[in-house]
């Protein structure tokens, strides 16, 4: 049996930590684009509720809701389109031992930028040094045609890419390859430390991501806080469009992302009002040729972590195309440009 399938009790009276003591570890590696940035935001927003509950969700490291800096650092430094933070590695480190000290049961981390630039014999170096021995390691797949369908609006909202679906497609198919990128992990890991789930509704333990994140990383989530709005939504194809002309500009990356907030609230404010076109970016041909290209790695890790020959139960859908849409026209560039000027941020 796993050593995560049952709950701790809730922590009495932490006592400071003594050299040798293990503490008990959790490491949610993502995947990106498998609700990561919502479960962070669960767990920062509870973190006194956890702590209570023998969970320490520690707020080393901790940008915005998920420990990024620690693994962008591990990864060997920031990327492009992430901002600097002024602390080295070594002072996260540092902060994250004097965090845990007078800490028992759990200690949960999170961002998917482990899996995105994985670190994974270095990370075990760092959870050693301080107590975190032994951890497991959380990771959702994600079928890979809406992976990548994501993916793409990820990299052009957010990170400053120009590139197609297609070049987008190509560019990161290996990030999608479940079966080489475990390998790393159960590499430095040990296979039996990888908690395996998939991001599928219908695979959800208790029927909610939530849940099933709280079973996998063995904790209570009975009465946590929800956030009350979506987070890091997408946007439709034609703001998405509008976004990917802004990347081609002569511009830093963060400038680039200057109306980030704000397309994202225009998209979901229109959606269904027939403003934008909102159908997927991917035809159901296309997605079956995807995911025939990952076929036998899937079967080799569903057999492996599941004991089972399928990973995913729901297929790629079977024609139902919508017909092509005319793109990102006049009327709707103006809608944009006119959404960005009444939140007063065009002309700043």
């Amino acid at each position: 049996m796993n050593a995560l399938s049952q709950p701790l009790a809730p922590s009495q009276a932490p006592k400071p930590r003594s050299a040798g003591t293990r503490l008990r570890g959790v490491v949610h590696i993502g995947a990106p684009k498998t609700g990561t940035t919502w479960l962070q935001k669960v767990l920062t927003d509870n973190r006194a509720l956890l702590q209570t509950r023998g969970v320490l969700y520690p707020d080393a490291s901790l940008r915005g809701f998920g420990h990024h800096d620690l693994a962008f650092l591990l990864g060997g430094g920031y990327p492009e389109w992430a901002t600097p933070q002024p602390r080295n590695l070594a002072d996260i480190e540092a902060e994250l031992k004097q965090t845990v000290t007078a800490h028992r049961g759990t200690v949960l981390l999170s961002s998917e930028n482990f899996y995105l630039y994985p670190e994974p014999a270095t990370l075990r170096g760092l959870l050693e040094r301080c107590w975190l021995v032994e951890p497991a390691i959380v990771v959702y797949l994600r079928r890979q045609d809406a992976a990548h369908e994501s993916w793409f609006n990820q990299t052009i909202k957010a990170q400053g890419y120009t590139h197609t679906l297609e070049e987008c497609i190509a560019r990161f198919h290996g990030l999608w390859d479940y079966e080489a990128q475990l390998a790393k992990w159960a590499d430095a890991f040990g296979r039996d430390a990888l908690v395996v789930r998939v991001y599928e509704e219908q695979q959800f333990e208790g029927g909610s991501l939530l849940t099933d994140f709280a079973a996998a990383a063995g904790i209570d989530a009975r009465g946590l806080v929800l956030p009350e709005a979506e987070v890091n939504t997408g946007l439709n194809r034609d703001i998405l469009e509008f976004q990917r002309v802004v990347n081609g500009l002569p511009l830093a990356t963060i400038e680039k992302r200057r109306f980030h907030k704000e397309l994202i609230a225009l998209s979901s404010g229109a959606k269904g009002s027939g403003l934008f076109d909102e159908s997927a970016l991917l035809t159901a041909a296309r997605r079956r040729e995807v995911m025939a290209e990952y076929a036998d790695g899937n079967a080799a890790v569903a057999q492996a972590y599941l004991g089972r020959r399928e990973l995913f139960l729901e297929s790629p859908p079977v024609g139902g195309d919508p017909p092509p849409g005319d793109g990102l026209t006049a009327d709707k560039l103006a809608r944009i440009l006119g959404w960005l000027l009444v939140k007063g941020k065009a002309d700043g």
